[in-house]
């Protein structure tokens, strides 16, 4: 058997590893971009779905693109890694984009052990959020510390 028959039944055999991305990305940006890619190498990530909000409960809508192009501008963003994935699930579904929701959505359609990617500043907020402490239980969370919020007490600096 040669090693790339060998390196594919690994892979095919191997635990999928999927990180969830969401946000309003109004619009799209490397920071995102190198953000996700980031944390899919350092947790073995086999993919990342970045999962555009609709109708975001913490956000105003005031001066949001319109779903359709934020959709359009994280699809072409993506469309050269071959490990990150698009998900309209909540563009289609009625209603405010709670996180809850997508999580069981994904829940049901994903064997393997899930990965809900969000930034410090969303973390701090996520007493408000519905359903927050079951959503402890349903996946692993990774909190990213953003450039933006140095000094402003998210987390503390490390040497």
């Amino acid at each position: 058997m040669s090693q790339r028959e060998e390196f594919e039944i690994r892979r095919k055999t191997e635990e999928k590893r999927m990180g969830l991305f969401g946000g309003t990305f109004n619009p799209i940006h490397l920071g995102h971009l190198r953000g996700a890619e980031e944390i899919r190498e350092s947790f073995g990530l086999t993919e990342v779905v970045f999962v555009p909000a609709a109708i975001p409960p913490h956000k105003e809508m005031k001066g949001m693109i319109d779903a359709s192009h934020r959709l359009e501008m994280v699809r072409l963003a993506i469309s050269k890694n071959p490990c990150f994935t698009l998900s309209d699930i909540e563009l289609t579904r009625s209603g405010k984009s709670y996180s809850i929701d997508t999580i069981r959505h994904f829940r049901r359609v994903h064997q393997g052990p899930l990965f809900f990617i969000l930034g410090g500043d969303a973390f701090l907020e996520i007493e408000t959020w519905r359903e927050f402490r079951t959503l402890f239980s349903l996946c692993h969370f990774i909190v990213m510390a953003r450039p933006e919020s140095k000094g402003k007490g998210y987390f503390p600096e490390f040497p």
